[in-house]
């Protein structure tokens, strides 16, 4: 489907916008910018999962395949960490 094809390009663009953020939070972690590009980044993560979602099952599950590595990272390192630095 043509449509499947504009959202895995999308998908990847938006995965690139979080692989250049991660690098930015990485080098940044306790500096003033780190909660803004986290939110981005949050936001970036849900608008690539509802792209996924409207595909079809094959393209659904390339654009999936194309974020796992990123994703899986991204969960285990920065998952509640915001919740963390608002409390401490």
């Amino acid at each position: 489907m043509p449509s499947d094809r504009l959202n895995l390009r999308r998908v990847s663009r938006k995965l690139r916008m979080v692989q250049e953020h991660l690098e930015a939070m990485d080098r940044d972690v306790h500096g003033p910018e780190f909660s803004p590009w986290k939110e981005e980044v949050d936001h970036l993560w849900r608008a690539i999962f509802q792209l996924a979602n409207s595909m079809a099952a094959e393209p659904q599950r390339e654009a999936l395949e194309m974020v796992r590595e990123t994703w899986t990272s991204y969960i285990t390192h920065y998952s509640g960490l915001t919740e963390r630095r608002e409390d401490g």
